[in-house]
């Protein structure tokens, strides 16, 4: 199975969520009436979350270490994409309930499956794929979050810290575990990096220690910040000492990779007292932490990955209207003193460009998919 035809799949379900992001952005301009906002969002999330970027990064790792794809792994991504589709529609029509549960917890359980399949066809020899194993343990250890949620509801508490945390664990362990673990392996693989043991142990303490600022959500206690500063360190230190290795690759992948420092860096920052209430007390930096992460690192990191290149001018476009967007939501009243826009405007009209980009990068790249698909089999 080529696993160029599994591209159509997180392209797809990409614009869709960013479609709806960009929906979202213009409710809160206040536009809407009656608009099931945390409906629309949950959806936006899981899509985005689940059907684009995992998506993407699970095929990025089969291609770059051209691992296999049997009958039954690619039916078993199909079903993963019917489940994905449904609980789309089910999140905006009913928000979490029956169906919505129901097929996000299918998804979960046929992802084990999956990635139990992908585990048995690693090589056990080669030390970069040691990554992609780290960031199957952490698929795992992630949903232990999800599982909380039933009986944190049977004891009736929704409304406390822990519910709230339960949800932080698994988004953490997701984008700070399987996702940075999985583009790392790929990364490093480009860049002829092997971890050794010790490496790849403070790499695994690091990211697990980070979920320490998560808890700063709740709760404020010395040991979290010490663990949190702990974790930041580790994994700053860490990539820092691979700088020579990545000042050999090409200028986008360099870029990247100064992304992912400055990622790692904004982390060590965030275990300073003073700055972590900010991201607390303000939801316009906490989404510009997560825009961050997933469309400044993420999301370039899939383009580059794609059969299709994409062009400079949408590079400079992407980069352009997401630094427009971060500085938007850094700076609301820089932008409500200095232009006649109001914030909640300017802010759709950046996510607007941010959809317009996503939308040239992945219908070009599913055009030029079903082109070459078909003169392949002419």
């Amino acid at each position: 199975m080529k696993v160029k035809r599994l591209w159509t799949y997180p392209l797809l379900f990409g614009i869709i969520g960013a479609l709806l992001g960009l929906i979202l952005r213009y409710a809160y301009t206040g536009s809407f009436s009656g608009f099931p906002f945390k409906n629309v969002l949950h959806s936006h999330s899981h899509v985005m979350l689940l059907g684009f970027i995992f998506n993407a990064l699970l095929i990025t790792v089969w291609s770059t270490f051209v691992i296999e794809i049997d009958k039954a792994t690619y039916w078993l991504f199909l079903i993963l994409q019917l489940c994905v589709a449904i609980f789309l529609v089910a999140f905006i029509l009913q928000g979490y309930a029956f169906y919505s549960i129901l097929f996000s917890t299918i998804h979960l359980w046929v992802s084990y499956i999956l990635l139990i399949r992908l585990w048995r066809k690693l090589d056990s020899n080669n030390k970069q794929q040691n990554l992609i194993k780290l960031g199957i343990v952490f698929h795992f250890l992630s949903s232990i979050g999800p599982y909380m949620l039933g009986p944190l509801m049977a004891m009736e508490m929704q409304n406390s810290p822990w519910y709230q945390q339960a949800i932080f664990f698994y988004l953490h362990f997701q984008y700070f575990g399987v996702f940075l673990t999985w583009m790392l392996a790929v990364l490093f693989h480009k860049a002829k990096i092997k971890l050794n043991k010790t490496q790849l142990l403070v790499l695994t303490v690091s990211l697990g220690f980070l979920f320490a600022h998560s808890l700063d959500f709740s709760f404020n206690h010395w040991p979290i910040q010490l663990f949190g500063s702990l974790g930041s360190l580790g994994l700053f230190g860490l990539l820092l000492s691979f700088v020579k290795q990545f000042s050999t690759l090409k200028h986008n992948y360099k870029f990247l990779y100064l992304g992912v420092l400055i990622i790692a860096f904004l982390n060590v920052l965030g275990s300073v007292p003073a700055i972590a209430d900010l991201a607390v007390e303000s939801r316009f930096i906490l989404i510009a932490w997560l825009h961050l992460i997933f469309l400044g690192i993420y999301t370039p990191f899939i383009w580059l990955s794609l059969p299709k290149k994409v062009h400079p001018i949408i590079w400079f476009c992407y980069g352009l209207v997401l630094f427009t967007s971060e500085i938007g939501l850094l700076f609301p009243k820089f932008i409500n003193n200095w232009t006649t826009v109001p914030i909640m405007w300017f802010l759709f009209f950046s996510y607007l460009g941010i959809f317009l980009c996503i939308c040239l990068v992945h219908i070009a790249t599913m055009l030029y998919l079903r082109k070459t698909n078909v003169i392949i089999k002419m």
